[in-house]
């Protein structure tokens, strides 16, 4: 869960404990990954459950934990939802579309994110797996 807040706390720009559909767009676009027509109100649609117009974290928490399994159509739903969300995830850091993340690649993203660390630390981190 401390990671989740961490997460929730870089897209919440401006602090008020609720990330607002401008806050997802740039996060969105920070990572290389633009969204198109619609698809920020999409994203916010599926992930704010009360329907306030913000995501808290207790419904970011949801969205990335999921609901739990109701029976074996529910968990390939899951399942298929979950390696979507994965995919896009991938494609976010595969900044040349090779298939591949190298660590200039992961250290792109990780500066756009604030993240302090070299290019030589992400080539550690890819090198462990």
């Amino acid at each position: 869960m401390a990671e989740l807040e961490q997460v929730f706390q870089r897209y919440d720009a401006n602090g008020d404990e609720k990330i607002s559909a401008e806050e997802l767009a740039s996060v969105l676009r920070v990572l290389g990954a633009p969204p198109g027509p619609g698809e920020v109100r999409r994203m916010m649609d599926k992930m704010n459950s009360d329907r306030d117009g913000f995501m808290d974290l207790s419904e970011f928490a949801a969205f990335h934990c999921g609901p739990p399994p109701h029976g074996a159509d529910g968990d390939k739903d899951q399942e298929v939802a979950s390696e979507a969300e994965l995919r896009e995830a991938f494609r976010m850091y595969d900044v040349d579309s090779n298939g591949k993340i190298l660590a200039r690649e992961l250290h792109h993203v990780l500066r756009q994110l604030d993240e302090k660390c070299s290019v030589a630390d992400c080539s550690r981190m890819y090198i462990k797996g």
